[in-house]
């Protein structure tokens, strides 16, 4: 006589497809943030690469400038 096996679901097995899943929407949350943060940094490279000479003049009072400001404002609201 076989034996015939009888398919249950396995709790282990059912949370580890719905971790699955949180992680797969969570990867899909987590680019636009790293892409955000990558362009980010760009924006500092460049303007504390400017900010340079200006520290060279003579003038103590940090550099600052309006477009990363601006810059973060879009990403962060393309972002939601």
């Amino acid at each position: 006589m076989a034996k015939e096996t009888i398919v249950k679901e396995n709790p282990v097995t059912d949370a580890l497809k719905k971790l699955k899943e949180e992680e797969i929407e969570l990867m899909a949350k987590l680019k636009p943030l790293q892409e955000a943060i990558g362009a980010l940094e760009k924006i500092l490279d460049k303007s504390s690469k400017k900010a340079k000479p200006a520290k060279d003049s003579g003038n103590d009072a940090p550099v600052t400038e309006e477009a990363p400001q601006e810059a973060t404002t879009e990403l962060f609201e393309k972002a939601e």
